[in-house]
C-alpha cells in the first residue's frame, strides 16, 4: 500500500489540480494563464530543484520510479504549473488581502513539501525546513503576483 502511495502521489495530486484549473478557469483566458504556470511554476521549479537539488545538494527527491528524468521528479513541474495556475487565477485585486493570500500559499507550500516527504518522494538537509524555505515559498508567490499583476491584462480583470 505504502509503495502504491508513493507511485500515484505526483499523478494523482496533478490529476486533480489539472482538473481544478478546468473547473475554475473559463476556456478564453486558459491559454494566458497556463503560459504564466509554465513560466512561473514550470520553469520556476526546474530552476530551484536544480538550485537546491543539482548545485547546493540540500535537497532531493528519492523513490522516483518511472518519473525519474534528470535527477527530477518529472511530475513537479507540471503539478507546480497548475498550481500557480490556481494561485493566479484567485489572486486578490485588493493588495491588503494579497499580502494574506501569498503569505497562506507560502504556508500551503510548505505543509505540502511535509506531506511529499512523508510520501517518500522528497527529502532535504534538516535545517532547510521550516524557515529558510518558507522564506523562498513566500518569495516565490510574491514574485508570481508581481510578475503576473505587471505584465498580464487579465490581472486587472
Amino acid at each position: 500500500m505504502e509503495r502504491m502511495v508513493t507511485l500515484l502521489f505526483y499523478p494523482m495530486f496533478l490529476f486533480f489540480t489539472f482538473c481544478l484549473t478546468l473547473i475554475f478557469i473559463p476556456k478564453r483566458k486558459y491559454k494566458e494563464y497556463l503560459i504564466y504556470g509554465l513560466i512561473v511554476g514550470g520553469l520556476g521549479d526546474v530552476l530551484v530543484v536544480g538550485l537546491e537539488q543539482n548545485i547546493l545538494g540540500i535537497m532531493w527527491f528519492k523513490n522516483q520510479g518511472i518519473f525519474y528524468v534528470s535527477k527530477m521528479m518529472a511530475l513537479s513541474p507540471p503539478s507546480w504549473t497548475v498550481t500557480v495556475m490556481l494561485f493566479l487565477y484567485f489572486l486578490p485585486l485588493k493588495r491588503s488581502f494579497r499580502f494574506t493570500y501569498i503569505f497562506a500559499w507560502a504556508c500551503i507550500s510548505l505543509g505540502y513539501a511535509y506531506v511529499v516527504r512523508n510520501a517518500g518522494l522528497y527529502d532535504f538537509v534538516s535545517w532547510l525546513y521550516p524557515i529558510p524555505e518558507f522564506f523562498l515559498f513566500l518569495c516565490w508567490w510574491s514574485f508570481a503576483s508581481w510578475f503576473f499583476r505587471k505584465t498580464s491584462p487579465l490581472a486587472k480583470d
